[in-house]
């Protein structure tokens, strides 16, 4: 067995935030370079799985397989296909980003960057495993670093804020666990194997309900609407780097668990359910962008422009068609890196202003150049401007949707003008109208860890907008096998399943 390459990809910011343990408080300066190294390691590891992946071979490669309780068929299974080698990918960027982003952090450091490192090294697991047991270990690994970051270290009701997130997050790892059962049971073989498991003949009652349980506990960590409301304020009660990892990584677990397990085992019933996801997914599209145009406060505003954007995922989740899978698992890489942007500046203006209420800004661009640019980039990203990632993730969204749900297809394109809107506007407000307040003249631009941040995911935002197919033939290849299973897409067929259940 060589190099054992992914294990390194996802677990060096653990062992990161181990050294960190190792290193007196005082010494801060060191902590944030270690956490700096261990992240870089990671970033470059997977930059190099994208390149080293074999598209003619396909499948999972750079697999490593340890038995972990043989009794119950699970292993420690880690791999990467096309999909995974994406997100691993999307992870590191936000990872790396977010310890520069945190470089101006004095309270308890120490302790800050083991939380923010063991939630990176939590994410990267959940993408790396396929072995269905270790995914949902890594997948509830990630709540308690969550809570703690946004309870120790945010602001705006944090308590509240940390509360919510673990309540509405265990109440889906905890649905997801008996889906998890219940698929143990049903299968009836000794395996966790999700390579294995995608193998087994459910039967159609079976795959329409372990489905929905499965989608319902992924829903959550989406989050789709209804079961939204926690995200808002977890993502205004975190700290800028908690914001960027949680708008840019967590959002996109749930999404990924709908993809890898519950379209993956069981697709007979992604395509009975398909329309009310398709539907669930608009409502977030329009929904989210019409309270994110009424809101004072810049996170608020971002926020709930991150659950519209994952509208469009969950629109292609629910399509079927390989178009716009392929689009929503680009949409996952596209929005996280352009969220984890607009997340970044917008901590960088509240720790220069100290205020987050949009109003109470102006004319920050004549005294915060280079801030102005990274976020107008970033707003511009967001509503889909060509030669930005989200352009493409979009097009291919709507073109696979189109020909299944061209209704709801066209009510989402909608979506587009109302994020134009209250984009541009939180940019003229902010950054190009008269300075109201005389202190603000005196305010600094970026330092030079906050170039870091930019300039890397700029890199991504317009390097993957230009040249899109290095991620999507990735990502098309890693389809594959999920594509095969599905039947024909039904429109309505949730319907006549439920009127002839006996």
């Amino acid at each position: 067995m060589g190099f054992p390459v992914v294990s390194a990809t996802v677990f060096a910011p653990l062992i990161g935030a181990l050294l960190i343990m190792c290193i007196p408080a005082a010494r801060k300066e060191v902590i944030r370079w270690v956490s700096a190294v261990a992240t870089g390691i990671s970033l470059a590891l997977s930059i190099y799985l994208v390149f080293a992946y074999d598209l003619a071979a396909g499948g999972v490669q750079f697999a490593e397989k340890i038995d972990w309780l043989p009794a119950f068929g699970v292993k420690y299974y880690v791999g990467i296909d096309g999909i995974s080698a994406t997100l691993l990918l999307l992870t590191a960027i936000v990872g790396f980003t977010g310890v520069f982003a945190s470089w101006g952090i004095q309270n308890r450091v120490k302790e800050y960057y083991i939380t923010f490192l063991a939630l990176t090294f939590a994410c990267a697991g959940v993408f790396a495993a396929f072995d269905l047991f270790l995914f949902f270990v890594f997948f509830e690994l990630a709540v308690l670093p969550k809570y703690v970051l946004v309870a120790v270290w945010g602001s705006t009701k944090k308590e509240y804020a940390a509360m919510k997130l673990a309540l509405y997050l265990t109440l889906g790892g905890a649905i997801i666990l008996l889906g998890i059962f219940c698929v143990y049971f049903a299968a009836g073989i000794n395996t966790m194997d999700l390579l294995e498991l995608a193998r087994h003949q459910f039967t159609h009652n079976q795959q329409v309900w372990l489905f929905a349980l499965l989608t319902l506990g992924f829903a959550v960590q989406v989050p789709i609407v209804p079961l939204h409301s926690w995200l808002p304020d977890a993502h205004t009660g975190a700290p800028t780097a908690g914001s960027m990892i949680l708008a840019g990584v967590v959002m996109k677990l749930g999404a990924y668990g709908i993809i890898r397990v519950a379209i993956w085992l069981f697709p007979e019933g992604a395509v009975i359910w398909a329309p009310v996801v398709a539907i669930l997914a608009v409502i977030c599209v329009i929904y989210a962008a019409f309270v994110a145009m009424g809101q004072k406060d810049l996170k608020y505003m971002i926020a709930n422009s991150s659950i519209s954007h994952m509208g469009y995922s969950v629109l292609g989740v629910g399509a079927l068609t390989a178009a716009a899978l392929s689009g929503a698992l680009f949409q996952f890489f596209a929005h996280g890196i352009m969220a984890a942007l607009n997340f970044a500046i917008a901590g960088m203006t509240y720790d220069r202003t100290h205020t987050r209420i949009i109003a109470a800004m102006g004319g920050l661009a004549k005294v915060m150049p280079v801030i102005a640019i990274a976020f107008a980039i970033g707003c511009l990203a967001s509503v889909g401007l060509p030669g930005t990632a989200s352009f493409w993730a979009e097009f291919s969204v709507f073109v696979g949707s189109f020909p299944i749900f061209p209704t709801l297809t066209i009510l989402a394109i909608s979506g587009i003008v109302f994020t134009a809107y209250y984009m541009l506007r939180a940019i003229q407000r902010v950054f190009f109208e008269p300075l109201r307040h005389k202190e603000f003249a005196t305010l600094s631009d970026a330092q030079w860890y906050d170039w870091v941040v930019v300039s890397v995911i700029i890199f991504f935002i317009i390097g993957m907008g230009v040249y899109p197919s290095l991620l999507m033939d990735l990502i098309s290849n890693g389809l594959s096998p999920i594509l095969a299973g599905l039947p024909e897409p039904s429109a309505g067929g949730w319907l006549a399943f439920l009127g002839g259940v006996q």
